[in-house]
């Protein structure tokens, strides 16, 4: 025992002092203190290296790589040990005692099965962690479309709190003249704290999505966020859908599934070897023998595979759930072709209708509020035609604002439905990911 403790030291000493003297384990830590974040891509790419569930699943993925590399080794020899105590201190007798060494021997192929099925473990690790890079990239874009459309609002609606102020004045004087009621005064007095009030809410709703932002990017507290308050518009070059529809089944989600397949295969092809003997060779050396000649023995064993309904019920299932697997890979490949086409189409729609604020709903309504104003002041125009005009334009620009917002966030979702981090190099990720996934022919063969 004392041996034992003296090794076991030996050995975890070293291995805890590497741990934490590793350069690159320091420097995994380091990357993720960042103290400021001034753009989307910074914080999607923070969260792809620093986000726990990525990093354990990536961590799991490197302990399904290690098992496959022992999958092919060959079984453990066996050692037996035996003795016959009676003949211990008799002068008459020697000692006696059966030494016997046995090795399994695997079907050819067997080994190659072992390697291959774990291989494919690895495989549909691989295409989850890819497929989770690709909702972690959505969440971050989505949540960040939200904090920077907040912000906005609050733009807005600090502009607003600015007009009301001015209609104050205006209203005020107006009354003091004779030629506006009290009901006026108060009502623009009513919608500038309305607008106070909504300020509070829109500056909490933004402190809460930093803190997602932050969940996401596994951010220390006092990260900072100091972005340019617009989205950043979106645009594909000329017959990207048609090439990404084309692609599908080159998405982690289907590579997934692809290596499902590959590992039941592998599985069916183990399971139906299970119906040949065992083999076994071994070596016995017996000293309970007089004869010199007999004590050495050499043979092979094997089992006696009767089946019983067992093994073939084993195949069975296994052939059952190629089944559910093929059907699964025709549903997905169908929902995945018509994600694309539904968020493909939203974006558009999300482009087409910002273009139509900017160009003539957002000039229309702030022309028909000056013009409103204008009247107002001049005693052509009522205080509630004034008010209309300033709730129109509010409604307007937070309409619009949505829209470009929609904008951004349906083409996190047409990316992330493309199969990618990013659009943009979608040609070397769609590869990327497609090679990651890929099966060795000559390695998942069997003989």
């Amino acid at each position: 025992m004392r041996i034992f403790l003296k090794l076991a030291r030996s050995a975890v000493v070293p291995f805890l002092a590497g741990l934490f003297l590793n350069p690159s384990f320091v420097m995994a830590e380091s990357d993720c203190q960042v103290p400021l974040i001034t753009d989307s891509e910074t914080l999607v790419s923070l969260a792809l290296s620093c986000n726990g569930k990525q990093q354990a699943i990536g961590s799991r993925m490197q302990a399904q790589q290690y098992l496959t590399q022992a999958a092919g080794q060959l079984d453990d020899p066996k050692l037996t040990l035996g003795v016959a105590p009676q003949t211990f201190g008799e002068d008459r007798l020697d000692d006696g005692y059966i030494v016997e060494l046995s090795q399994p021997l695997p079907w050819p192929g067997l080994l190659s099965l072992r390697e291959n099925v774990s291989a494919s473990k690895s495989n549909v690790l691989q295409a989850r962690y890819n497929q989770d890079q690709i909702n972690l990239a959505k969440h971050v874009r989505l949540a960040f479309a939200e904090m920077q459309f907040h912000s906005q609002l609050v733009s807005i609606n600090q502009s607003h709190q600015a007009l009301w102020l001015e209609f104050i004045d205006v209203v005020r004087v107006k009354y003091a003249s004779g030629t506006a009621s009290k009901s006026a005064v108060l009502q623009a007095t009513h919608e500038y704290h309305q607008l106070m009030q909504e300020a509070i809410e829109l500056k909490s709703s933004i402190d809460r999505e930093v803190s997602k932002l932050k969940y996401l990017a596994n951010l220390p507290v006092l990260t900072q966020f100091k972005m340019d308050s617009n989205l950043p518009l979106t645009h594909l070059p000329a017959n990207t859908f048609k090439e990404i529809l084309a692609l599908l089944d080159r998405q982690p989600a289907m590579q997934g599934i692809k290596a499902k397949k590959q590992q039941k295969d592998n599985e069916l092809a183990l399971a139906e070897i299970d119906r040949y003997p065992k083999l076994s060779v071994m070596a016995r050396y017996n000293s309970l023998w007089m004869n010199d000649e007999k004590r050495w023995v050499v043979g092979v064993g094997l089992n006696l595979p009767f089946d019983f309904g067992k093994r073939s019920n084993r195949e069975d299932s296994l052939r059952s759930e190629q089944s559910a697997l093929n059907w699964e890979q025709q549903d997905l490949r169908v929902q995945l072709r018509e994600q694309l086409v539904q968020t493909h189409s939203l974006w558009q729609q999300a482009i087409e209708v910002y273009q139509l604020y900017q160009s003539d709903l957002l000039p229309l309504a702030q022309e028909n509020l000056t013009t409103t104003l204008d009247e107002y002041q001049s005693g052509a125009g009522s205080f509630l035609s004034l008010l209309t005009a300033q709730r129109q334009l509010l409604a307007t620009e937070r309409k619009a604002e949505m829209v470009r917002r929609d904008q951004y966030a349906q083409f996190a979702q047409f990316t992330a439905a493309s199969g990618l981090v990013r659009m943009s190099g979608w040609r070397e990720s769609i590869n990327s990911n497609s090679e990651n996934n890929s099966f060795n022919q000559k390695e998942n063969s069997h003989e």
